[in-house]
């Protein structure tokens, strides 16, 4: 595969360091009631700190992605699976970025300071079960939606490597050796 038929380095880093952070974030908080009592707090605020890192790397993705235009799409892939390519990418962009949107509001308004080790950021907001309750929802919701797209990204990326033999997957691949 050329070189431009590839993502460039910085791309492949962010989309992987990304893709391990949404699955780290997503598991946490799935498994937070899991956890001792005792580590509730550090469980949550390890969870809102890794999504705080999805949302600032996936606006560094973005603004990287616009700098630098992806590969274009194998001209195998009829007109239909480029749409569906572009939508998409076009909504894991939006869900990584709404996800820990909607989630900050969600921890304030549960009366959760967040604890970035050398200095915390206390919420300036009572305990308002009205408020977080319905942005939880939505926060999972999305959290669902997220994890659903990136699952049917993974299913794409594989059908196109195993059954296509388009070699798309690896656009994307971090290199290994000097190939």
């Amino acid at each position: 595969m050329k070189t431009q038929e590839r993502y460039d380095a910085i791309a492949i880093a962010l989309h992987w360091l990304i893709a391990f952070l949404i699955v780290a974030a997503f598991g946490l908080g799935l498994t937070v009631d899991e956890f001792p009592k005792a580590w509730e707090g550090a469980v949550i605020n390890l969870h809102a700190l890794t999504g705080l890192a999805v949302l600032v790397l996936s606006f560094i993705r973005l603004f990287w992605r616009l700098a630098h235009p992806a590969p274009e799409l194998p001209l195998t892939m009829s007109a239909l699976a480029r749409s569906a390519a572009k939508i998409g990418h076009a909504g894991l962009y939006v869900l990584m970025i709404a996800v820990p949107i909607i989630g900050v509001p969600t921890l304030l308004y549960r009366g959760r300071s967040l604890d970035f080790g050398f200095f915390q950021i206390a919420s300036p907001f009572a305990r308002t079960p009205e408020i977080f309750r319905p942005l939880t929802e939505a926060h999972e919701i999305a959290s669902y939606a997220l994890i659903g797209l990136a699952a049917a990204h993974v299913l794409a990326a594989l059908y196109h490597q195993h059954i296509r033999h388009d070699d798309l997957l690896a656009r994307m691949s971090p290199r290994r050796g000097g190939s």
